[in-house]
């Protein structure tokens, strides 16, 4: 008796793995080391498509193997789709592309944060906003004055040292 096959873990792991020998086509010519720093452009590409390849592997062989564990999927067919859930992912990830050169890293991604977390079902908006303001503070600090790399910082140009 052979084991099934669910074709949508099979589509999920070949969609991943692809995702992966994409990103890494896509930093080959990005060079992997220069600079003050000795890490080039090229190797966080690198690591993100190296890292995504070994799980799309690890995911076909889960899913030629019978598929993922724990995971039933005709109870999940039965599920309705919480189309707030993904208004609010969606919706913030747009704004963010639209608002991170405009109104800034922190700005953005704040928002953003803020958005996930209401598409997971928080309602606790000045706890999100707070935390979203410091993980985006704290990213906006290491790139800009711990790596030298400049985040856009928007309308808080003036503000910020």
């Amino acid at each position: 008796m052979t084991p099934s096959r669910p074709k949508g873990h099979l589509a999920v792991a070949a969609g991943v793995l692809a995702l992966g020998v994409f990103v890494l086509a896509g930093a080959w010519d990005l060079p992997a080391g220069g600079g003050y720093a000795q890490v080039g452009p090229g190797v966080v590409p690198r690591i993100v498509g190296g890292g995504l390849v070994l799980l799309g592997a690890l995911l076909l062989q889960e899913a030629l193997t019978g598929g993922f564990r724990g995971v039933d999927e005709e109870a999940e067919d039965h599920l309705p789709m919480d189309w707030a859930a993904f208004a609010w992912l969606g919706g913030g990830i747009l704004a963010y592309g639209f608002l991170v050169e405009r109104a800034g890293f922190l700005l953005a991604s704040t928002l953003l944060f803020v958005a996930v977390a209401r598409g997971f079902a928080s309602r606790r908006w000045g706890l999100n906003t707070i935390v979203g303001a410091a993980v985006a503070g704290f990213i906006f600090t290491v790139f800009n004055y711990g790596l030298g790399l400049q985040l856009p910082p928007g309308v808080l140009r003036g503000v910020l040292p």
